[in-house]
């Protein structure tokens, strides 16, 4: 069953989030190239989401880039451990660097601000994520209130602001 989205309202989601600025301008198969999404899965559109509250070092796991499908290395091929858990095998202080990543990467507003890109299709039996081309991804594993900026309908780009 499709999610029940409406400019303007609030919703809470857990899953993937990146950039917005990597979203604007961009068109769906792009999009779908760039993110890691099924070639044709942002073809009904999508809908554009915004974080609206800063995440807390245990609301998130490092994901790499969108290129490691699903956050883990060659994913895609042969199944591993996620970008996270590969910092947390190397003992690096990967709760520091949580609190680094909020303090100096994640902003709530501008083209920096966290956002989601949320198929408008329906997502039951969606085929598994093929690897991106490199975009910044994390993921959400407690919901976070996302404020539903606008739904990008077929053949359109995001072009609006950052607000």
């Amino acid at each position: 069953m499709p999610l029940a989205l409406s400019p303007g309202h609030s919703i809470a989601m857990a899953g993937f989030f990146t950039k917005a600025r990597f979203l604007r301008q961009q068109p769906a198969p792009e999009l779908e190239r760039r993110l890691g999404f099924a070639q044709g899965r942002l073809g009904a559109g999508w809908w554009l989401l915004f974080l609206q509250q800063m995440p807390t070092p245990n609301d998130f796991e490092f994901m790499g880039y969108s290129h490691m499908s699903g956050g883990v290395a060659q994913g895609h091929l042969r199944p591993g451990p996620t970008a996270e858990q590969q910092l947390k095998t190397g003992k690096f202080d990967v709760f520091g660097m949580k609190r680094r990543t909020i303090l100096q990467t994640f902003r709530l507003s501008g083209p920096d601000r966290l956002a989601k890109v949320v198929p408008v299709a329906d997502q039951s039996g969606a085929m598994p994520y093929p690897p991106g081309t490199g975009f910044p991804q994390w993921k959400l594993i407690q919901p976070l209130t996302f404020k539903v900026v606008t739904r990008i309908d077929p053949g359109h780009v995001y072009s609006g602001d950052y607000a």
